[in-house]
């Protein structure tokens, strides 16, 4: 533990219970900078509201007045850039979701178990303190720096003009070289970027443009395949710098892991859900306009299922598959409400998702026709134009689906 990094930190906690609160408040005030400590919620907020230069939250989540949740909801209408750990005895799905929903960085289980949180705090903020670390420095990597990168439990490096300047023992430890193809290693590369992107800008370039997302990995280290999620920082002083950390997820409560899968999938397709979507496409829009690219959305239907013939199961599994076999591999399909599905086509014009769209519409109505159903697909098409925000485009793209449907000779429709 960095006790130096711990003592430059300023940290909310909101807990009710007063023997946790007491107790847990002791402990940490033995080692951080400085402590705010609530009562409940709306104290918590109040005190965040006068506190600007709070580094981290941590509430939890069953509390008088306004629970936990709203509290961090509240405060990220204010500042979306704060971290947040939530402390909490829930092991159901609701939590899991509303926790993911509002972006909480990390969770501990009670009873607390006071070393897992502080490695928790180590985790949401040892980035931000090495960012401040190195842009206060002289441009030199000397020993003072070494010894604060070897006080880290990520593993950490400095990149400048393509090369590892300076690196944690950690680090050179796990990797001799550390040269990485992130089209091999994202674990959900989908939502970042095209194929093409990744491939002309460098990796922690790349990574350092993403408005501070969560970005997963899976690497090999000594001949064991871990998971890590990569933070990248860009310092620009007299000299352009990478700030590179690893924190190592592989062991992460495999509870969590299964909600946050039923959280951002349909399971009857396993397809992405629009939880997910709205994600995705938050980030590819952002992407599209800061590079100027196009970017489009099909949104199909196929109405009134006759269950006689096939389940509605099997059969929104068969159009599931029928899509996803159909598409580029850079596109990606979501299950939307009812039999919809929505594909997004990053780098894509208006005429390109049109002609996409009619090559779904004849595979899928010859797999309709091939399974004695009469009923035809049916499919709106939208672009992303530059006053677009996402319940723009969302309309426009549902008026064009619901315009097909209302006029079956013309089943393609687009704005």
């Amino acid at each position: 533990m960095n006790k130096d990094f711990f003592k430059q930190l300023n940290i909310l906690y909101v807990e009710d219970q007063e023997e946790i609160r007491n107790f847990t408040s002791n402990i940490l005030n033995s080692i951080i900078g400085k402590l705010f400590v609530c009562n409940d919620g709306e104290e918590g907020l109040e005190s965040f509201k006068n506190n600007p230069d709070i580094d981290l939250i941590i509430a939890d989540i069953n509390m008088p007045k306004m629970n936990g949740l709203e509290m961090i909801k509240r405060i990220n209408e204010i500042n979306s850039n704060i971290p947040s750990i939530v402390t909490t005895a829930h092991t159901d799905s609701s939590f899991y979701k509303k926790s993911i929903e509002l972006g909480i960085s990390s969770y501990c289980l009670k009873p607390l178990d006071l070393y897992e949180l502080i490695k928790n705090i180590t985790k949401c903020l040892e980035h931000k303190f090495l960012k401040n670390i190195i842009y206060t420095s002289n441009n030199k990597f000397d020993d003072s720096i070494l010894e604060l990168l070897n006080k880290q439990d990520s593993l950490v490096a400095i990149i400048e003009d393509g090369e590892i300047v300076a690196q944690n023992d950690i680090f050179s430890k796990n990797f001799k070289v550390f040269d990485i193809n992130l089209e091999k290693i994202l674990l959900d590369k989908e939502q970042f970027s095209t194929k093409e992107e990744l491939k002309t800008t460098p990796w922690y370039e790349f990574i350092s443009n993403l408005d501070n997302e969560n970005v997963l990995i899976k690497i090999k280290v000594v001949d064991v395949t871990r998971t890590f999620k990569l933070n990248v920082t860009k310092i620009e002083k007299e000299k352009i710098y990478f700030l590179v950390s690893l924190f190592d997820i592989t062991n992460l409560n495999e509870k969590s892991n299964l909600f946050e899968y039923k959280y951002n999938h349909d399971l009857i397709t396993g397809l992405y859900n629009l939880n997910k979507f709205h994600k995705i496409f938050s980030i590819e829009s952002k992407r599209v306009r800061r590079y100027r690219k196009d970017l489009s959305l099909i949104k199909l239907s196929v109405k009134n299922i006759d269950e006689k013939i096939i389940s509605y199961e099997d059969f929104l599994n068969d159009i599931s598959e029928l899509i996803k076999n159909n598409i580029r591999e850079h596109d990606i399909c979501f299950k939307a409400e009812k039999s919809h599905f929505i594909v997004l086509l990053p780098e894509t014009d208006l005429d390109g998702a049109l002609n996409v769209s009619y090559k779904l519409e004849n595979i899928l109505n010859t797999m309709l026709m091939n399974k004695k159903l009469s009923q035809h697909s049916f499919f709106g098409v939208v672009e992303l134009k530059n006053d677009d925000n996402e319940d723009l485009i969302l309309q426009r793209l549902s008026s064009a689906l619901n315009k097909a449907l209302e006029n079956e000779e013309e089943r393609i429709f687009y704005f």
